[in-house]
C-alpha cells in the first residue's frame, strides 16, 4: 500500500461513521455511505481499511447484532455504540463545550465540569475497546480529531505493541491558551503515546511541541518528542479536496443550467461569495461590518455589489449560537436597509444548507470568494472555490487565520478584525486586472490539485508506516529482563555493581537538596554491601560531604563531582582522583555563572571543590535551554571539560576523566574471580572496553535509550526493583552462610 512489507489492515477511528443508517417502518434497517473530506481521502489507499466511529444515536440492546452486521458487511465499518449521556457529554459537552473553543483561542466559553470530562475518558475507553477486540499485529491504527485525544494511551495499555497515529484536523493553540485546561496534562500524555502525531500547519505542529516543553517538560525537537523511552514523530500534513469530483461536477447539465440561471440573476453585478456555518469562529459578524464599511468607503459600490452568503445551521441548541444567529441577522438587516433599494438588496443571506450542485455552481459565478474566519483548522471552502472557478478566475479573500493561509499563497490576505483592510482588499479584489486575477487563480490552482485529500491520506499513512518501525530503529537496544538478571546475579561469585545516582537511583527533582536517598534504598545497599560477593559504587556529580552524609555507615564505594574524588568501599578518606591541578579558572567562570543566573529567572549554580554547575530545571524550559546553549558557547572556547546534564551544565577541569575512578576499579584492580557487571545509567563504561573480562556485563541506560549501552530501563522505580531483587539474593546467600 505504502511501504514495501506492509500486509496489515488499516483501522481509522473517528467520532462519527460516514455512514447514515435508518430503521424502516417495517423494522428493517438500512444505509447509505456519506461523502467527505476523510472519505475522498481514504479513497486514494489501495489496501483494506476498518472504520470503527460511533453511528449517530443510541440503538437499542437488541437491534446492536443487526446494526453491527450491516456495518461491517456493506460498508466495512465497525460501530461503537454509547449511551445517550456518555454520547451527549462526551461530543456537546466536552469536545465541542470545552476542546472546540479553548482549541479556538475562546477560553471565556470554556464550560468545564468533572462530569462531562468523565464522560470523555468513559467514551474514549469505549472506542478503545472496540480497537483493541480487532486489532491485529500488523494492523495501523490512525486515530482522528480532537474526540479521541487520550484514545492513544488507553489503547496502548490494552495492545502495547499497537502502532498508532493521530491526526489533529482544528487548531493547536499556544502553550499559554492550552495551559487553561485543568486536564491539560492527561491530553498531552493521550496523544504522546502514539507513533506519529500530524497537523495541518506548521504553527499547530509547534504550539503542540512547546506544550510538551512547558507542561510535562519534554525534550522536544522540531520534528518531535521525546517521551519516556521513545520518540513520538510530528509531522505538517495539510488536508486537501478531490478536485475531480468539482470538475466533475462542473460539466453536469444540472449544474450548466443554474450557472446560466444565477449569471443573468447578477448580470452587471460584481458578485462575493461566503460559505461558513454559522459558528463564531467563522467570523461573520466581521464579515459582514466590513461589507458596511465597504459601503462607506467606496460608494460607488451601491448597485453594483452583491454578497451571497450561506450559513449552514450549527448547534441551534446552544445559547451562544443563537446568539450569533440573532447578530447576524440584525447586521444584515441593517445594511440591506442603508443600502439597499427596491429590487436591489447587497447581501443575499441563506440561512440553511446548500446541496453540492447549487455549491458549486455558486463558486463558479462569483468574483471573489471572502474567508474571514477568526481561528480555522484549515478551511477547504477556500480550495473549493478554487477550482470552480473555470472562467471568471476569481479572487480569494482569505483570513491569515485559517490554515489555508500558510498554503494558499496566491490569495488576498486579510486581517478579519481590522474592518478598513478587509473593506479595502475586497475592493482590491474587484478591481483587479485581468492578468493578475489569472496568475494568482494559476498559482492557487497547482497547488490544490497536487495537494488533494487523497494525497493527504496516502501521504500520513506512509509516514505512519515509516515512523512505526523507525521507532524500533532508532531505539534499538533491548528493554532489560530484570528476572534474567536476577538468575545471573544469583548464579554469580563475585559481582560488581556501579550506578551513577541523579535520575537512575533517584527521580529528578526541582530542587537538588530534595534528592536525599529514600531509606529503602539505603537498607538495600546495607544488605547488598555485606555481601562479601558483592562490591557497589555510586558515581555522582554531589559534593564529597553530601555523600559521605547520605550514604554513611554503607561499605560502598563513592565517587564526587563527576570523577573529581573517588573514595573506596573499605575507607572513609577520599582521594583526589588528580593530585596537582590548577583551580584558576573558577575566577574567570563564577563571573559567568553569575550572569547567566541573574538573566534567567528560576536558574541558580552551585560552587564545589573542583566542580562548577548551573541549574536551570526550574526556568522556563525554551528560555532555559536557550540560555544553556548560549552558555555553553562561551564555555567551549575555554580549557575546561564541560558537562551536558539533565537541566544542568557543569564545568571543571580538562584533564580530569569523568571515568578515571570506574576504569581503574574494573579493569586495573579487576576482584579476583569477578563474573558479574552491572553498570547502570552514566557511567560512560561500554562493554567493548573490557576486552580482558570474560564474565557476564550489562550496562544499562534509565530513561531515554542510549545505543551505546546493551539495555535499558524506563526509569529510576524500574531501577528500585531491579536493586530489590537483587537485595533479596544477597540477604538469602547471607542467611544462609
Amino acid at each position: 500500500m505504502t511501504e514495501p512489507g506492509f500486509s496489515g489492515r488499516l483501522i481509522v477511528v473517528s467520532n462519527r461513521l460516514p455512514v447514515s443508517l435508518k430503521k424502516e417502518p417495517d423494522g428493517k434497517w438500512t444505509s447509505k455511505m456519506s461523502s467527505g473530506g476523510l472519505v475522498a481521502a481514504l479513497s486514494g489507499l489501495k489496501s483494506n481499511f476498518i472504520w470503527v466511529g460511533w453511528i449517530g444515536a443510541e440503538i437499542e440492546e437488541d437491534d446492536r447484532e443487526e446494526v453491527t452486521r450491516i456495518l461491517r458487511d456493506n460498508h466495512n465499518c465497525i460501530p461503537v455504540f454509547l449511551s445517550e449521556k456518555v454520547a451527549n457529554d462526551h461530543y456537546n459537552g466536552f469536545s465541542n463545550g470545552v476542546l472546540w473553543p479553548l482549541f479556538h483561542y475562546l477560553p471565556g466559553d470554556v464550560d468545564y465540569d468533572d462530569d462531562i470530562w468523565n464522560s470523555y475518558v468513559e467514551a474514549n475507553t469505549i472506542f478503545s475497546q472496540v480497537v483493541a477486540d480487532i486489532l491485529e499485529p500488523d494492523d495501523l491504527v490512525w486515530v482522528h480529531d480532537y474526540h479521541m485525544m487520550l484514545m492513544p494511551e488507553i489503547l496502548k495499555q490494552k495492545c502495547p505493541d499497537a502502532r498508532i497515529g493521530f491526526f489533529l484536523h482544528i487548531p493547536f493553540p499556544s502553550s499559554e491558551i492550552f495551559r487553561v485546561l485543568p486536564c491539560r496534562k492527561e491530553i498531552l500524555m493521550g496523544m504522546l503515546n502514539c507513533c506519529l502525531i500530524g497537523f495541518h500547519t506548521y504553527d499547530y505542529a509547534r504550539h503542540f511541541l512547546k506544550a510538551c516543553t512547558r507542561i510535562i517538560g519534554a525534550e522536544t525537537v522540531p520534528n518531535g518528542v521525546y517521551f519516556k523511552d521513545k520518540f513520538v514523530q510530528v509531522g505538517v500534513f495539510p488536508v486537501g479536496i478531490d478536485p475531480d469530483k468539482f470538475f466533475e461536477t462542473l460539466q453536469t447539465p444540472k449544474v450548466q443550467s443554474r450557472i446560466k440561471e444565477l449569471s443573468k440573476s447578477f448580470e452587471g453585478m460584481k458578485v462575493v461569495i461566503g460559505i461558513d456555518r454559522l459558528d463564531y469562529i467563522k467570523g461573520l459578524p466581521q464579515k459582514l461590518q466590513a461589507i458596511e464599511k465597504l459601503f462607506q468607503n467606496y460608494p460607488e459600490w451601491k448597485g453594483k455589489f452583491v454578497l451571497i452568503q450561506v450559513a449552514v445551521p450549527s448547534r441551534q441548541d446552544v445559547d451562544e449560537y443563537q446568539k450569533l444567529k440573532k447578530e447576524v441577522e440584525e447586521l444584515v438587516g441593517r445594511i440591506n436597509g442603508l443600502y439597499g433599494s427596491l429590487g436591489y438588496s447587497p447581501i443575499h443571506y441563506l440561512f440553511q444548507s446548500v446541496d453540492s450542485d447549487e455549491l458549486t455552481a455558486l463558486y463558479n459565478i462569483s468574483d471573489a470568494a471572502l474567508i474571514s474566519s477568526i481561528r480555522d483548522g484549515m478551511n477547504l471552502v477556500a480550495q473549493e472555490y478554487i477550482v470552480s472557478q473555470t472562467d471568471k478566475k476569481g479572487v480569494l479573500i482569505l483570513s491569515e487565520f485559517t490554515g489555508a493561509s500558510q498554503s494558499l499563497s496566491g490569495a488576498v490576505m486579510i486581517n478579519p478584525w481590522n474592518t478598513e483592510e478587509v473593506a479595502e482588499s475586497i475592493n482590491t479584489a474587484l478591481t483587479m486586472s485581468k492578468e493578475e486575477r489569472e496568475e494568482k487563480h494559476q498559482m492557487l490552482l497547482n497547488y490544490v490539485t497536487k495537494h488533494t485529500a487523497s494525497h493527504w491520506g496516502l501521504g500520513f499513512v506512509r509516514e505512519l508506516y515509516k515512523a512505526s518501525h523507525q521507532a524500533e530503529k532508532i531505539f534499538s537496544i533491548p528493554k532489560l529482563d530484570i528476572d534474567q538478571v536476577v538468575e545471573v546475579y544469583k548464579k554469580s561469585k563475585r559481582r560488581l555493581l556501579a550506578f551513577a545516582y541523579d535520575g537512575t537511583l533517584i527521580p529528578y527533582s526541582n530542587l537538588p537538596t530534595l534528592c536525599r536517598p529514600t531509606q529503602e534504598l539505603v537498607d538495600c545497599f546495607d544488605v547488598l554491601s555485606n555481601d562479601p560477593k558483592t562490591d557497589i559504587y555510586i558515581l555522582s556529580g554531589r559534593d564529597k560531604k553530601t555523600l559521605s552524609e547520605w550514604f554513611c555507615g554503607l561499605n560502598i564505594g563513592l565517587s564526587a563531582e563527576y570523577g573529581c574524588f573517588f573514595k573506596e568501599p573499605q575507607s572513609d578518606d577520599w582521594e583526589q582522583v588528580v593530585p596537582s591541578m590548577d583551580l584558576s579558572w573558577k575566577e574567570t567562570i563564577r563571573p559567568l555563572f553569575k550572569y547567566f543566573t541573574l538573566r534567567t529567572p528560576g536558574s541558580f549554580f552551585e560552587e564545589k571543590e573542583m566542580l562548577f554547575t548551573w541549574h536551570y530545571r526550574n526556568a522556563d524550559p525554551i528560555f532555559g535551554s536557550i540560555q544553556a546553549r548560549e552558555l555553553h558557547l562561551h564555555l567551549d572556547n575555554l580549557p575546561l571539560d564541560v558537562i551536558v546534564g539533565n537541566k544542568t551544565l557543569g564545568v571543571r577541569s580538562y584533564n580530569i576523566n569523568p571515568t578515571t575512578s570506574m576504569r581503574r576499579v574494573i579493569q586495573d584492580s579487576i576482584p579476583e574471580g569477578l563474573d558479574f557487571i552491572l553498570l547502570i545509567g552514566d557511567t560512560h563504561i561500554h562493554p567493548s572496553e573490557l576486552p580482558q573480562f570474560e564474565g557476564k556485563v550489562y550496562t544499562i541506560s534509565v530513561g531515554k535509550k542510549n545505543s551505546k549501552d546493551s539495555f535499558y530501563l524506563s526509569d529510576p522505580s524500574e531501577v528500585m526493583e531491579l536493586v530489590t531483587k537483587l537485595e533479596k539474593i544477597s540477604s538469602e546467600e547471607v542467611q544462609l552462610k
